[in-house]
Parts: structure tokens; C-alpha cells; sequence
């Protein structure tokens, strides 16, 4: 058998294993950091607890009472809008037993376990706790959901599970001064798109993946690559926590097929400049707020990963009020999501083939090309956060 690469040694990042220098960035990260549990529990103790995570869409619990469930890094959470109308994220897990005090989405005014019926308010006070005014040194006032520190940026909801961390808007001010034209806040969740098939790589690759448009030339030769040629994209460079990468549309006086995803077939946003209705841009809020700004529309994938080679994944379709209340919406909408699962499929097959190749013990740290500038960015990211000394070359 293959002798079993450690987690330990350094990533080098600064020579490559002649001993030769490159640039930072020049090549992508070590296999084993996709592969190994051990860099895994490290990830998740370096960037998802003490990092902002994306968690939603604010509209998707719309009115006060609304509230959506989520399973985060294996804690139930509770996103709702209390009676105030603030978005909140409780844990949802009950100060008695454990027991999960709601499941799913829907409308609620209260939370009630259904194992002893403890009931909590929508901000996670406990209203009620049968019997247990015989059991001395309760204090019900003290008892309460735990609240996971949250913010709303252009709508999207973010947590940290970390309640020291440092906030999360002045880090991302030079990216919403970028997508002001989009009014991202005022854009309506109109459509989700679940990932009903394993989804066995790891959640480093699917960023990767995401973003960049290197891969038209090979996954999306016919699907992507006749209208946003790969060689048109631009990766930027920006400072802050994300990436950004401007995909073009091929010329009009060139032929390409006309349909397929990307190919706007809902009424085009209002206010956006002439270079932003040719082209598509591509967010990676590090570490897993996957945004794609369309001229007509815009997405997001829900990604929580599960481990070092599985992750869960749900695609959301948003658009403004005026769009969704159309009435030829349902025909519009069609084409969109019907050209996404032609390239959602050919990613899953690609991904699926990757996490293989990357256990191999003749993988290495390939040499990235200059459309996957944007994966050096985030590989800069990860060593920071990860320290040099936790991967491997």
C-alpha cells in the first residue's frame, strides 16, 4: 500500500519541490488537504468556528414567525425573523435533553420541544418548562436558547460561531461597494435547487471549481465555453476576504449557442452599467459564500461542508419582487434552472473524479494557470489561517 502522507509537514508555498522559488500563489494546495480527516479537524478548528460562514438568504424567512432549520459543522441552528422584525440564529437545541426544538421551515409563534414540551420564544427566552417549579434552583429566567452571533450583509445571512470575532461588514465594504448596482438586499429567494446525489469531494474543491473559468476548456466545452469563452475572464485583485472574477460573453458577432445557463431569460436588473449586462461575476466570500451575479438574476449556493470529502449542497435562485410576480415567470425561470443541471451534472461528474485523483499517492501541487488566479488567492487565504506547518506539499 501507499505509504499515508502526514498532515504535519509545511506547505512550502514559497519553493516547489526542486527547491526552485515561485510565486505565492503559483501552485494550487497540497493533495492531502482535501483528502486527510486530520487537516479537516483542523479547518474546522482554524476557519469554520472562528470565521464568518454564509448560512442563507434573509428573505427566506420573510415575515416575523418564519424561520428555516439548518445543520451547520453538526449544529442545529434555527434562522428566524422574531416579532421585531430581526433576523436572529438560535441554537436549536434544547436546554433540557437536547432534543432539536423545530425541524424544516414554516411559520411558528413559538418553538416547543416535542420531547417535554419546553417552550421558547422566537428570540430563545423559555416560556414554559412543565413541572419544573418543583425542582429546586431552576432559574427560568436564565435558561434560554443560545444565540449564534449573526449578520445580514446585501441580505445574505452570516454566523460566526466564534462570539469575539471581529464584524463582518468594514471586511467586505470594498465588495458591496462592487455590487451596489445589483441591490442584492432587495432580491427575493424565488426558486432552490437541492443536490439530491452524494456530493462526495471536498468543500476546497468546490470553491476551486466555482471559480474558475479555466475549466470551460475541458468540463463545459460545449455548454459554457461557446458563451463565456475562458479566455475572456478576469480575476481581480481586491482586499478583503473573496475573490472576484469577471466571466465575458462572447462577442455578438461571433456564433454561439444561444441557450443554456448564463443566457439571461428573465427581464434584465434595473441600474446595471453596460460592462455588468455582458458579463457574469463570480463571488467567493472565503470561506464558503458561493455568489453568482447574472445580468437577470442572481445565485448562490448553500455549501456546509460534512467532512473531508462530502458536503452538502443547495443552489438559490433570487431575483427582484417585480421579477418573480410576473406572470410568465414559471416559462422564464424554466430555461434558467434546466441549463444549470446540464452544468451542475457535468461539475458533479468532474468534482466526483478530482477527490479521486487527489488520493492518489501521484498527485501533487499542480501549477496553476493564469485563469485560476483566483484559486491562489484563496490558497493564500487557507495558509494564513491554517499555518504553513499544518499541510503538506
Amino acid at each position: 500500500m501507499p505509504p499515508r502522507r502526514s498532515a504535519r509537514r509545511p506547505t512550502g508555498g514559497r519553493k516547489d519541490e526542486a527547491g526552485t522559488s515561485e510565486p505565492a500563489g503559483g501552485r494550487g494546495l497540497a493533495p492531502v488537504c482535501y483528502t486527510s480527516p486530520e487537516f479537516y479537524a483542523l479547518e474546522v478548528e482554524r476557519i469554520f468556528r472562528p470565521e464568518w460562514l454564509c448560512l442563507g438568504r434573509a428573505d427566506e424567512v420573510a415575515a416575523p414567525g418564519d424561520y428555516l432549520t439548518l445543520d451547520l459543522l453538526g449544529e442545529p441552528l434555527i434562522m428566524v425573523r422574531d416579532p421585531t422584525g430581526v433576523v436572529r440564529v438560535l441554537s436549536a437545541v434544547c436546554r433540557h435533553r437536547g432534543m432539536p426544538v423545530a425541524s424544516g421551515a414554516g411559520h411558528a409563534r413559538t418553538f416547543v420541544c416535542p420531547y417535554h414540551s419546553w417552550t421558547y420564544a422566537l428570540d430563545g427566552r423559555l416560556l414554559g418548562a412543565p413541572e419544573m417549579s418543583q425542582t429546586p434552583r431552576f432559574d427560568a429566567a436564565g435558561c434560554r436558547l443560545p444565540t449564534v452571533r449573526s449578520e445580514v450583509w446585501e441580505g445574505f445571512v452570516f454566523v460566526n460561531l466564534d462570539s469575539a470575532a471581529r464584524p463582518l461588514g468594514p471586511a467586505l465594504a470594498p465588495l458591496a461597494a462592487l455590487v451596489r448596482n445589483y441591490d442584492l438586499a432587495a432580491m427575493q429567494t424565488a426558486r432552490s435547487v437541492p443536490f439530491e446525489m452524494a456530493c462526495d469531494w471536498n468543500w476546497k474543491l468546490m470553491c476551486e471549481n466555482f471559480m474558475e473559468p479555466y475549466h470551460h476548456l475541458g468540463t463545459h466545452r460545449k455548454s459554457l465555453e461557446p458563451l463565456m469563452p475562458a479566455r475572456l475572464s478576469a480575476t481581480l485583485e481586491l482586499d478583503g476576504p473573496f475573490s472576484v472574477v469577471h466571466m465575458r460573453y462572447r462577442a455578438r458577432d461571433e456564433a454561439a449557442d444561444p441557450e443554456g445557463w448564463g443566457v439571461p431569460s428573465l427581464p434584465l436588473l434595473q441600474g446595471l452599467a453596460p460592462e455588468e449586462q455582458r458579463r457574469v461575476t463570480l463571488l467567493h466570500v472565503y470561506p464558503i459564500g458561493l455568489i453568482t451575479l447574472l445580468p437577470d438574476h442572481v445565485e448562490f449556493y448553500r455549501v456546509f461542508p460534512e467532512g473531508p470529502a462530502r458536503i452538502r449542497l443547495e443552489k438559490l435562485i433570487c431575483v427582484p419582487p417585480e421579477t418573480s410576480t410576473r406572470a410568465t415567470f414559471d416559462g422564464e425561470v424554466r430555461p434558467l434552472i434546466e441549463g444549470f443541471l446540464t452544468i451542475r451534472d457535468e461539475d458533479v461528474a468532474i468534482c466526483r473524479a478530482v477527490q479521486r485523483g487527489l488520493a492518489s499517492r501521484f498527485a501533487e501541487r499542480g501549477q496553476l494557470s493564469h485563469l485560476e488566479k483566483a484559486i491562489g488567492q484563496f490558497a493564500r487565504y487557507l495558509e494564513a489561517r491554517m499555518g504553513t506547518e499544518k499541510a503538506t506539499r
